[in-house]
């Protein structure tokens, strides 16, 4: 057997260090090649990650737009809020400073504002030519006029053992605080059946409020205080008070159950930018 000379166990030594060092280059070539396509397609996610969001966000903008313009409301009667007979009085507003009416008689020394007079005289005749008897029993009130009733409707409660602040809130309920009451406006009338002249909710089992109730729109008035929008409306059912707000008005609130304060809200829609674009 021939004897490994020493030259010859170095020369397997670096022949095979060689070997290694070339396969842990080709290792290390291997590895930094696959890093780097790592990175590019990391990248390249990354990138149509960013292109599939602006394409999501484009295309949800443009389907906002278009549920925006499906949505978007037709008005389909030529009424504004500014418009005098829409003038809205309740406990959020107030009757503007300065405001002033020229009154007309129409019956039984009871005045209203001079524009609703001619449709509150034909409404009242209409309904005696139905052999109704229909009553005015409050019309414009003054402003002295409707403290007195608030206070002493204040007293009222007070005497049933309210405390102040609740008798101010409940009166409210029935009688309008000065300055926020649509008696001072000219625009309202209180009617009941002659028959029966008691101002509770039994008021609407008249004829003549039946007969006004499914008549009144026709010449421009509307039941202010429906029963089942007092929510609304912070006044308590009034089977017998009217507002005077125009025929189309009336006739488009009855259609569409509407209280007055819905109906300004209805109108405000189209007075105020109201279709804002969908955010997603």
């Amino acid at each position: 057997m021939r004897k490994v000379e020493g030259n010859e166990i170095r020369n397997i030594i670096n022949t095979n260090i060689c070997i290694i060092l070339m396969i842990l280059i080709v290792l290390i070539l291997t590895i930094v090649y696959k890093y780097i396509m790592y990175k590019k397609e990391v990248q390249a996610s990354l990138q149509t990650s960013v292109n599939v969001k602006e394409l999501y966000n484009t295309t949800n903008r443009e389907e906002a737009i278009i549920r925006k313009d499906e949505n978007k409301k037709e008005k389909d009667i030529d009424s504004n809020t500014s418009d005098w007979e829409l003038l809205l009085v309740n406990k959020n507003h107030k009757i503007p400073e300065g405001y002033s009416v020229e009154l007309e008689e129409v019956e039984d020394g009871h005045q209203v504002d001079k524009r609703i007079a001619e449709s509150l005289k034909q409404m009242l005749a209409d309904a005696r030519k139905e052999g109704l008897s229909p009553l005015i029993c409050s019309s414009y009130r003054t402003n002295a006029k409707q403290q007195k009733l608030y206070n002493n409707k204040v007293k009222e409660y007070k005497r049933w053992g309210c405390s102040s602040e609740e008798a101010e809130e409940l009166a409210s309920y029935w009688v309008a605080i000065p300055g926020t009451g649509e008696h001072e406006t000219g625009l309202a009338v209180d009617i009941v059946s002659r028959d029966y002249q008691i101002l509770d909710e039994k008021q609407e089992q008249t004829d003549v409020q039946r007969w006004l109730i499914d008549n009144s729109y026709k010449y421009g008035f509307a039941l202010r205080y429906p029963t089942d929008q007092k929510e609304i409306t912070m006044i308590n059912y009034e089977p017998w008070h009217y507002r005077y707000v125009g025929v189309d008005n009336a006739t488009y609130m009855k259609e569409h159950d509407m209280c007055l304060e819905e109906y300004i809200e209805y109108l405000k829609q189209f007075e105020e930018g109201e279709y804002n674009e969908i955010l997603i």
